[in-house]
């Protein structure tokens, strides 16, 4: 296999150093999974507007909030977590109408998968929808590829099997889109704990490794 230009692996490595600690990936999988509950808990409601105001605004709200919130928290276990062990890469920081579009462009990125997913449902039927949203997550999932991130091939695989199976087996509704969602953001968070426990098996806090100099 010939090896990437010496630039592009520069430019690479902190971007895996990123991935380095799973904690990216667990928090992703913390989104799937209240995507699940998003699914489940209007369903255990009783006919009214209460059941049609959760599913009105739950499911938003998760999807808003992951993508505002979910960077800043990994950020903070970073901070606790990996720099000390590890260090710290320094990325160049954006100014304030930079941080405002990259949020608005993520909001937009994700309110278009909502509105994709829901097209693809449309033309698909309501039953394969698992699967064509597997499709959608794992391809986009197996980019991690271009870091060399074996783990993120293993996981797009696993999260086409979960969304075929699903399809398949066809739940009754929501039970398909809760089982979806929840395999889908098991698989993400086994990876991301697998990788954090690896990381910490393997690494010490740099003090300790002073003091033990």
């Amino acid at each position: 296999m010939q090896s990437p230009p010496p630039l592009q692996e520069w430019l690479r490595r902190p971007l895996r150093y990123w991935y380095v600690d799973g904690l990216t990936e667990m928090a992703v999988g913390a989104i799937f999974s209240l995507l699940a509950l998003t699914e489940l808990v209007p369903g255990l409601l009783p006919p009214g507007p209460f059941k049609s105001l959760a599913q009105a605004i739950l499911q938003p709200l998760v999807v808003i909030g992951g993508v505002l919130g979910a960077r800043p928290l990994v950020r903070f276990l970073k901070e606790r977590i990996t720099y000390p062990r590890t260090g710290q890469v320094r990325y160049r920081q954006p100014g304030p109408y930079r941080r405002w579009l990259l949020g608005s462009l993520s909001f937009l990125v994700a309110l278009g998968t909502a509105f994709l997913v829901t097209r693809i449902g449309a033309a698909v039927g309501k039953r394969w929808l698992p699967m064509a949203s597997a499709f959608l997550i794992a391809f986009v999932t197996a980019l991690g590829w271009q870091l060399h991130l074996v783990r993120m091939l293993i996981l797009a695989i696993y999260i086409l099997g979960a969304g075929i199976g699903v399809s398949i087996s066809a739940p009754a509704d929501p039970l398909d889109a809760v089982l979806f969602f929840g395999l889908v953001g098991l698989g993400w968070l086994a990876s991301g704990g697998w990788t954090l426990w690896r990381y910490l098996r393997h690494t010490q806090p740099l003090d300790a490794v002073e003091d033990a100099g």
